[in-house]
């Protein structure tokens, strides 16, 4: 595999001689600088699309929702090689209070500079170079950009038309690589969702006095946390059946009642369930529901009723270390860096959970870092951007091959 995939190294140094650090700088500011947060990405399509203009790429914009467009190039291949599509999102959580975007000789600040303008940047400068160096690959490289990527705003509009667009043909990748994440190969997440449960009482909300508190079904949460503490027990001793690690459980809301004296008759439980290739979301949900329903029963409280509801439930995804993509990273990785980049799994779940399971494409993710995403001193190292852009680049010869160069 390694024969195959390896890329000429004389051609490959002219390609990396291409990547120029200043002008990679300079345009992850430059993004930056753009506001897009989610449901008002259209700046950052925009600032994309400029990007594929100014180097003559055919650009498409697929609207995947009223004023919200997708972002795409493809560069045609001249056949007999594998097509390539990187993929990335171009809106970013809210600005709120985080740094304004400035940049020094080592990082890049601002919002969206890790998370993951940058990676965007590297992907344009990484082809850009392949261009430049006269360099014609075999198969098609396709460069794409989706909104509606961040939660709670975002509903994964730009990747589930994304997913749209290739099942209808008119993209048609042998995989997917993410420009986002730590400077490593992710190839494999944890399916995750977020799980309600609820306790209902069969009365009415009256004034505490009326109601022995014996009787208070707000004493049923310790039965539903009692739950979830053997639940989280269990997990913890089960082997991991996943890179990404073992299966998890957390709780970040807790409702119960809306005033002093009045007898609370709804109780809400909310947190993240994460889960691996051994498990899946129904078999999760169905987990949770007997959870509730025993903690209801255990209660003591006439009436009482547990039911368990899953939101934005994602399936666990792991791309083989000896997939063809995994391999060209780790190639491209050893070259730039002088030594193969290393394989993770991550609990955190993002775009590629969708892409690998709707589409049963191999997916993998390779980015600048993921130390300050959506914090408020979010930065990205320049010398990051750099690496990255040279290993999208060598990856992009490897992966789709060469056919030749001017």
């Amino acid at each position: 595999m390694a024969a195959e995939m390896a890329a000429p190294s004389a051609l490959g140094e002219r390609v990396l001689g291409q990547i120029d650090r200043d002008a990679l700088a300079a345009d992850c500011l430059a993004y930056v600088s753009v506001k897009s947060e989610t449901g008002d990405e259209a700046p950052g399509s925009e600032f994309l699309a400029q990007m594929f203009r100014k180097r003559g790429w055919k650009l498409e914009l697929d609207q995947a929702a009223p004023g919200r467009a997708n972002v795409a190039a493809r560069l045609p291949g001249t056949g007999g090689g594998r097509t390539l599509l990187v993929n990335g999102h171009v809106d970013t959580i809210p600005i709120g209070k985080s740094w304004p975007p400035r940049r020094d000789d080592a990082w890049v600040w601002g919002r969206g500079a890790e998370d993951m303008k940058a990676g965007l940047v590297a992907m344009v400068h990484a082809a850009s170079a392949l261009e430049q160096a006269g360099v014609r690959l075999k198969g098609d490289l396709w460069l794409s950009g989706v909104v509606g990527h961040e939660t709670p705003v975002g509903k994964k509009e730009g990747p589930l038309r994304l997913i749209e667009r290739i099942r209808d043909g008119h993209i048609r990748p042998d995989a997917i690589l993410i420009a986002e994440g730590p400077c490593a190969i992710w190839r494999a997440s944890l399916g995750s969702a977020i799980f309600h449960l609820a306790l209902r009482a069969a009365r009415e909300p009256v004034h505490t006095l009326r109601v022995p508190y014996a009787e208070n079904p707000v004493r049923a949460l310790r039965h539903v946390m009692e739950g979830l503490d053997r639940l989280s027990e269990t997990l913890a001793t089960r082997p991991s059946a996943s890179l990404a690690g073992r299966d998890q459980l957390n709780v970040g809301i807790v409702v119960a009642g809306d005033y002093p004296n009045r007898l609370p008759v709804e109780l809400r439980i909310t947190g993240t369930r994460r889960w691996g290739p051994d498990s899946s979301a129904a078999e999760v949900l169905e987990q949770l529901n007997g959870l509730a329903e025993r903690a209801a029963a255990a209660s003591g409280i006439a009436g009482l009723t547990g039911e368990a509801s899953l939101e934005a439930p994602r399936e666990p995804f792991e791309t083989p270390t000896g997939d063809l993509l995994v391999a060209a990273l780790r190639l491209a990785g050893e070259k730039v860096g002088g030594e193969a980049p290393e394989e993770i799994g991550l609990a955190l779940v993002g775009d590629a959970s969708l892409y690998a399971n709707e589409l049963a494409v191999p997916c993998v993710y390779y980015g600048p870092g993921y130390e300050t995403a959506h914090s408020d001193a979010e930065r990205v190292s320049i010398d990051r951007v750099v690496h990255i852009a040279r290993v999208y680049a060598l990856t992009m010869m490897t992966y789709c091959g060469v056919a030749d160069a001017v």
